[in-house]
């Protein structure tokens, strides 16, 4: 079975959507969120289109201010949602965009993973962000399939983590701009 994850129906705004939003949780996880609110996501607009443009976005200006938009909901979403300020919030020994490097299966991987910590009952999360959004009812379903999308990701990460850490692990997908959310143990 192929387990390789199908990035076709990700339009390329999507894809620069994704990564702006990434490095931002990442900065607004490494603040834990202090300063942080909808009135500061807001007045980041002008930042937003900067960093799409810089990234290689090429849109006219109806599709580059969907695209900030995307970013504003998503950002202020995660702030907003109680699970959000749960995962970018302070965190035991919590790492963001961590890179992991070894061989699996006599193979190299080379992961990053979005976010990871320990929480108060000591075990470990690996924490996946995802930007994908849906359209219309059935959000639930939505949320189930991309689970079992991304499940296999998540399981290799926390094979891998397991090389280097005894806890439990938890794993987790959380959707920005849904303010969804899927959790399983390996």
């Amino acid at each position: 079975m192929n387990h390789e994850i199908e990035f076709s129906w990700a339009s390329e705004v999507a894809k620069h959507v994704g990564s702006i939003v990434h490095r931002w949780l990442q900065l607004i996880a490494e603040d834990k969120l202090k300063g942080w609110d909808a009135e500061r996501v807001q007045s980041m607009r002008k930042k937003f289109a900067y960093g799409l443009l810089k990234n290689g976005l090429s849109a006219d200006d109806k599709t580059l201010e969907q695209a900030v938009e995307r970013i504003v909901i998503a950002l202020t979403n995660s702030l907003s949602d109680r699970r959000g300020r749960w995962i970018l919030g302070e965190q035991y020994e919590a790492q963001n965009e961590l890179r992991l490097t070894g061989v699996i299966d006599g193979n190299v991987v080379d992961y990053v993973i979005d976010r990871t910590f320990c929480d108060a009952t000591n075990i470990r999360w690996i924490i996946d962000y995802k930007t994908s959004s849906h359209e219309g009812s059935g959000v639930e379903s939505f949320l189930d399939r991309e689970q079992e999308r991304y499940r296999h990701q998540l399981n290799n990460y926390a094979n891998f983590f397991r090389k280097i850490d005894t806890r439990a692990i938890r794993l987790g997908l959380f959707f920005p701009m849904l303010k969804g959310w899927r959790t399983w143990s390996d």
